[in-house]
């Protein structure tokens, strides 16, 4: 027998045999007009292969989980906007049930465990819902942010488990907030392709044979992002969400529809004592085409400039047109010294874990670093940020601690002027330092300088949220989470919060959800949230947040919490003491 791992999507018409009996040649021409323009149309978007239809219902299989809950999306979403205001009993509605598993196929069809457990989930949908097992959930939860809910292990016919399943259900009235991505439901759609060239650089494979130099490879990746990411004329997504396919085997195709680009680099690093061997390859998405390739050899010493041919030859293959002043930037080296390149590789690659520990650890990798180039403006400027992250969360007690990191990032952002990491530290700390204005302005700079920082463009919101204008925020919040598809915890967090200063408390709590789901340990979800609750009158649920809080937190007050945030408004303000006295917090 011939076997195959397949997403599969079973779906039926809830009550067709009553909209048979009620009506039967206007029911049947209702579902043909939406197999015709609704159904079969959303399966050619998503490469699903009808496998056979059965009356009411249909069998389909994909090559990805992600592909068959965006296709799921995508029909119920149509199907609701069709019948409107119409009751249950009068339109046609589908029950969805999508499931990963080994296939047995003869043919067209195929068969197995795989195919019935779709078919029992399919049975356990609401009307207009869509169930998953928990294997498709786990393919789906950092990629489409869908508000699934733990529907817990389910006894299903004919299978011998339990079978653990996940539960969305269409809301009435949903409709898109923002222009790319985000709805009421919380589900993030793949981005569609933008006007302008678009790049995701993937993790560069180490191919040293020696896990010791993985943080040589993913240091390379990270440099190429960050050198592609100062061109205007160009999209290039997020680290964050380049990284979620490392060590992973793709297809290509797919990683362009889920980030949104027309063009993926990948490639690997060789790199044996005192030589360095670079693979790399410039690869359309749409057909697999390869634009370019090329390979470099050289020596340590020779690293930055094979980055920088790297660079340059991506840009003239894409026909990127620069403009003022990018030519003189896109190749900046940080700094010529190869031992403070290594520490500082090392040092980033710490920078990204959490806790108090990870901060410590990495703070002395950059003084490493500085200590083997002093003027390694990029160095200073990362080690200053996590000085500051030590001071906000009080793992260092030191009496200036805010005013030593603030300071290390004004003598970075003097060292190079050019370097756009130093500006968005500058503007983000200053929102504790001069205030709202100077933070604004140093924004403003660091995404001149680099136009494809996410982060920088999180920043940037995220302020203007604090200094009174979330209505500001809007615009950077969205192009920070068009360039990371794969929405970081940070990023939901900090959508709930603008949601909250905009009173628009239910698509608040959809992202403060999102937010816990992936990060529940992050204190910050739990104090929005108690603020969204309290302002709903939901106060039980207020008090349910608290907890969470004080389970983190134990000796967080009122005042303490309250005081830490840079609000410029009083009224922004109330509404996180407000939410921390309902949740039950001291004064």
């Amino acid at each position: 027998m011939k076997r195959r791992l397949a997403a599969i999507l079973a779906a039926d018409v809830v009550g067709y045999s009553r909209l048979v009996r009620s009506n039967e040649e206007q029911t049947l021409e209702r579902l043909r007009e939406l197999r015709k323009n609704v159904i079969e149309p959303a399966f050619a978007k998503h490469e699903g292969r009808v496998v056979k239809w059965m009356g009411d219902g249909v069998l389909t299989e994909f090559a990805s989980a992600v592909d068959a809950v965006s296709c799921a999306y995508d029909i119920q979403k149509s199907i609701h906007s069709r019948n409107g205001d119409s009751a249950v009993d009068e339109g046609i509605i589908f029950r969805v049930g999508i499931n990963i598993g080994d296939v047995v196929v003869e043919g067209d069809d195929i068969h197995g465990d795989g195919v019935n457990v779709a078919s029992r989930l399919e049975t356990l949908s609401e009307p207009g819902g869509i169930c998953i097992s928990a294997l498709v959930y786990e393919q789906v939860k950092h990629r489409l942010h869908v508000p699934f809910q733990d529907a817990g292990d389910q006894q299903v016919k004919n299978i011998a488990e339990p079978i653990r399943v996940w539960k969305w259900v269409d809301k009435a009235n949903d409709e898109a907030t923002t222009q790319d991505s985000v709805v009421k439901s919380g589900l993030i759609l793949p981005p569609s392709l933008p006007d302008t060239p678009s790049i995701a650089v993937l993790p560069f494979d180490n191919m040293s044979g020696d896990t010791e130099q993985e943080y040589f490879a993913d240091g390379m990746t990270e440099d190429l992002i960050t050198d592609l990411s100062k061109l205007s004329g160009l999209l290039v997504i997020g680290r964050n969400s380049s990284f979620v396919y490392k060590g992973k085997a793709v297809d290509l195709r797919h990683v362009g529809k889920e980030l949104g680009v027309h063009y993926v680099l990948e490639g690997s690093i060789r790199k044996a004592g005192n030589r360095v061997r670079m693979n790399a390859q410039l690869i359309e998405t749409a057909n697999g085409t390869h634009v370019w390739a090329n390979r470099r050899d050289g020596t340590l010493e020779d690293i930055f400039d094979l980055q920088d041919e790297i660079t340059r030859e991506i840009v003239d293959a894409l026909s990127v047109q620069l403009r003022e002043g990018e030519e003189k930037r896109l190749g900046s080296q940080y700094t010529e010294n190869i031992e403070a390149r290594d520490w500082f590789l090392k040092g980033r690659l710490r920078y990204r874990e959490p806790g108090p520990q990870a901060n410590a650890e990495a703070q002395l990798l950059f003084t490493k670093a500085l200590e083997a180039d002093p003027n390694f403006a990029y160095a200073l400027a990362v080690r200053s940020y996590l000085k500051f992250h030590a001071w906000f969360f009080k793992w260092n007690s030191h009496h200036n601690a805010f005013d030593e990191a603030l300071a290390e990032a004004e003598h970075a952002a003097k060292m190079d002027p050019n370097l756009a990491a130093a500006h968005a530290y500058l503007g983000w700390m200053h929102m504790w330092g001069e205030g709202s204005e100077r933070a604004l302005s140093e924004h403003e700079t660091a995404l001149s300088l680099d136009p494809n920082s996410s982060d920088g463009h999180l920043w940037q919101a995220s302020s203007l949220i604090y200094a009174g204008t979330p209505e500001l925020a809007i615009t950077p919040m969205d192009r920070a989470m068009r360039l990371e598809p794969h929405t970081p915890p940070i990023y939901l967090l900090n959508y709930g919060h603008l949601m909250l200063q905009l009173d628009r408390y239910e698509e608040a709590i959809e992202y403060l959800q999102a937010a816990i789901r992936n990060a529940p340990q992050f204190p910050m979800n739990y104090i929005f949230l108690s603020a969204v609750k309290t302002a709903q009158g939901k106060l039980q649920e207020a008090e349910e947040a608290g907890l969470r809080l004080l389970g983190l937190i134990p000796v967080a007050t009122v005042s303490t919490l309250s005081s830490q945030l840079p609000y410029v408004k009083e009224e922004h303000r109330q509404k996180i003491v407000a939410g921390l006295k309902a949740a039950g917090l001291p004064d």
